[in-house]
């Protein structure tokens, strides 16, 4: 039995208790795995000062908005889909999954502009006082930068998951979570870049992590057609109505 007949028997036929734990472990130790991001920066973070740890403290709130931007569309798609998959409806749910992935990239993207041209009174608002501020500065600008990826994360761990492939979930996020452990260390300490080598080891792993992705989409296991023409095509079908 192939990779996508495995799913299809997952989604369509496995009886309930049986499709949960094999979907319902691997993305819950996925999410563990994923609050190590946070974890690992704080303690690392933590040895530089008062002020840098203040600094990651201020910009987690940015991170937490950008993450619920990808879970809106990821949580929402990830019910749909598994029940499209479930009955057989592979085109809408290929019509799905795109409009949802395309419409969190270009909505994360307008957000994570609008962040870093106010950043600055953005981070004031969230408490950075005059000491901490030029290391929230440093840090958010680079961690909301590359958020993107974390967008294209979160998404694809939905969409991922709900077809069934909750195991390429937990090792995208095991594989990022594990290098930022490794990273944050050499880039803070041993390159001695302070806060941004943080904001950086963060970065690296999550483009690590959608690289993880990317391969899962071009390599054709994904069950989804992942395309902008379905995102459109999803589109037009909603303006009928």
């Amino acid at each position: 039995m192939n990779e996508r007949s495995k799913k299809t028997e997952l989604l369509g036929s496995l009886p309930i208790p049986k499709a949960f734990l094999a979907m319902g472990l691997p993305a819950m130790i996925g999410m563990m795995i994923n609050a190590l991001y946070n974890l690992a920066d704080a303690y690392f973070v933590g040895g530089l000062g008062t002020s840098q740890m203040g600094a990651i403290s201020v910009a987690f709130p940015i991170g937490q908005v950008i993450v619920g931007l990808g879970l809106l569309f990821g949580n929402g798609a990830a019910s749909y889909i598994s029940r499209l998959l479930g009955k057989g409806d592979q085109k809408t749910a290929d019509k799905a999954a795109s409009t949802a992935l395309y419409s969190s990239i270009f909505a994360g993207a307008v957000l994570i502009i609008c962040t870093l041209i106010f950043l600055n009174p953005v981070l004031k608002l969230l408490g950075a006082t005059e000491s901490i501020l030029p290391y929230a500065l440093t840090y958010a600008g680079i961690y909301t930068a590359s958020s993107i990826f974390n967008i294209f994360n979160v998404t694809m761990n939905n969409i991922v998951t709900s077809e069934g492939a909750a195991k390429t979930t937990m090792f995208a996020l095991l594989s990022g979570a594990l290098l930022n452990i490794i990273l944050d260390p050499i880039f803070i300490y041993v390159l001695n870049w302070g806060v941004a080598g943080a904001a950086a080891a963060t970065a690296i792993s999550q483009i690590i992590s959608a690289l993880v992705y990317l391969y899962y989409i071009l390599s054709k296991k994904v069950f989804s057609a992942l395309v902008l023409k379905n995102a459109a095509s999803q589109r037009k079908s909603y303006q009928k109505y």
